[in-house]
């Protein structure tokens, strides 16, 4: 420890007078290991270009990113405690660098918003806040000053998406932080990155960063899901290797478009090793995978995840998981045991860990039918989910309100992604009407997704209502994801009508 301190005093000294921004071949190497979560191989590369080039800011940078994966992947408290003064350091040092290269406000931007991303998932909100505000100022000066500067896009596409996706109750923060944006702004600015097609091999590299980010985005917030598949497209223009962050991005990608079987299919490539960072949310997708075909195998993966996975993060959502693997096989018993343990273990911050936890809190098991469809439907298998709903009789397995209203739910569901337009607004309506005033999210969820059918269909009017009702909604699961999602749509139709 006393080695680092001194070692960062003697860059702090020596910044003003010789710190650069060279992307050397180690660090272009480094780089290229980060990404494929070889955290040994890229900071050994690190250590030697130190050893070569005290005065290179770059390694620093390398470090940084690291640290923000190793936080962001394994959400452990005890590396957050241990993590948290060396990255700041580091945004001191980068903070004292050549104001005479583009990376300088490139690299502290990143830093900032790195950080900033790691105190959200730790609930230090407003710090996070502050990070963000100072890594909008430092990417948007740094694109004033260098507006060819093409890594300088990843930064803004972020910060722009922030700014586009916070409801209007919270607009004070994004006032706050001095910074705004829509959707469209933030996929412009990564698409120009992910297109890239010149020579320079670092513009290259960055290729990769910026297909995840859109992934992310894309899979959640398109209007047309289905648009989200064509960056899969550009994953495949990609030379590099599959690695797992590109395997998490394209598995989430297939995933909401209900191609179950190929996103298992490319879960199971990933190359299971000692050397990478352990990314342990890929075996719960692995489980949620097999889970959405009723494969009682997803006890394994989720077992796994539960076994290995220190995180704050879908710890409750995968000991629900198991307890409804248990119940889909008719052991009532074992479902109520299973829940004491989403109870007592985990967090509820995530939409899922909250929902698994208000179903053990209710102490009363699902509906096995709805269970079965809902399931079914995830994975992408519309009739055998049609088929649970149809050709069971009704009235031996809706036996309460809340079934009746997800039993309408599914409908549309089922209907919408099927292409029968007419069926799935005529459900969503009923759901609408029966469940805007309940806790449940079947209604919020049925005007959203009506939103979107109208919106597709060129019906701005009818979207923007029903957007609207979506947000008027106050269901007690997955409310987060909901309003963002309806807030994005809002957005989206703001931006597409003429300016007066």
């Amino acid at each position: 420890m006393g080695i680092i301190i001194l070692n960062w005093a003697f860059l702090l000294s020596a910044v003003p007078v010789c710190a650069q921004y060279n992307y050397s071949e180690n660090c272009l190497k480094a780089y290229d290991a980060i990404l494929d979560l070889h955290f040994t191989e890229a900071r050994q590369l690190i250590a030697t270009e130190k050893s070569l080039d005290p005065s290179n800011l770059i390694p620093l940078s390398l470090e940084n990113y690291i640290d923000f994966l190793t936080l962001f992947i394994g959400e452990e408290r005890s590396q957050y405690d241990q993590i948290k003064p060396k990255f700041l350091s580091r945004i001191d040092i980068l903070a004292e660098g050549s104001r005479a290269s583009p990376f300088y406000s490139f690299c502290l931007g990143e830093a900032n918003l790195q950080w900033a991303f790691i105190q959200l998932k730790f609930g230090e909100y407003t710090q996070a806040a502050l990070k963000i505000r100072k890594a909008h100022q430092c990417f948007t000066e740094n694109q004033s000053r260098y507006p060819n500067f093409l890594p300088n896009k990843l930064g803004l596409g972020i910060t722009h998406f922030i700014g586009g996706v916070v409801p209007d109750s919270y607009k004070w923060i994004v006032n706050l932080m001095g910074m705004d944006g829509t959707i469209s702004e933030a996929l412009d600015d990564l698409r120009s990155v992910a297109v890239y097609n010149g020579h320079d091999i670092l513009m290259e590299k960055y290729r990769t960063e910026a297909l995840y980010y859109i992934a992310m985005i894309s899979a959640n917030l398109f209007k047309n899901k289905n648009d989200a598949l064509k960056i899969l497209d550009l994953f495949d223009n990609d030379n590099k290797q599959q690695g797992p962050l590109v395997i998490y991005a394209k598995s989430g990608i297939l995933m909401k478009n209900g191609k179950n079987e190929m996103a298992l299919k490319l879960l199971l490539q990933r190359q299971q090793d000692h050397v990478s960072f352990p990314f342990y949310y890929l075996d719960f997708m692995e489980g949620m995978a097999r889970i959405n075909k009723l494969d009682s195998s997803a006890m394994n993966n989720f077992r796994f995840f539960t076994d290995h996975f220190k995180g704050i993060n879908y710890i409750k959502a995968a000991w629900q998981k198991i307890a409804w693997l248990n119940f889909l096989h008719g052991d009532t018993l074992t479902y109520f045991r299973i829940m004491q343990k989403v109870i007592n273990s985990g967090n509820a911050i995530v939409d899922e860990d909250k929902q698994a936890m208000r179903e053990a809190e209710g102490k009363q098991a699902p509906n096995l039918i709805l269970l079965r469809t809902r399931l079914l439907f995830d994975g992408g298998y519309y009739d055998e989910a049609l088929s649970e709903l149809l050709n069971n009789s009704t009235k031996k397995y809706l036996l309460n309100r809340k079934d009746f209203i997800e039993y309408t739910y599914r409908l549309g569901r089922i209907y919408h992604e099927s292409g029968n337009t007419e069926k799935a607004i005529h459900y969503y309506s009923i759901t609408i009407q029966r469940g805007k005033r309940e806790p449940w999210y079947f209604a919020a969820s049925s005007a959203l997704q009506m939103g979107l059918l109208y919106e597709n269909m060129g019906d701005l009017a009818r979207a923007d209502s029903a957007y609207h009702i979506c947000l008027t909604c106050k269901p007690a699961e997955y409310k987060n994801s909901l309003n963002q999602k309806a807030k994005a749509g809002i957005n989206r139709i703001r931006s597409s009508r003429p300016k007066t």
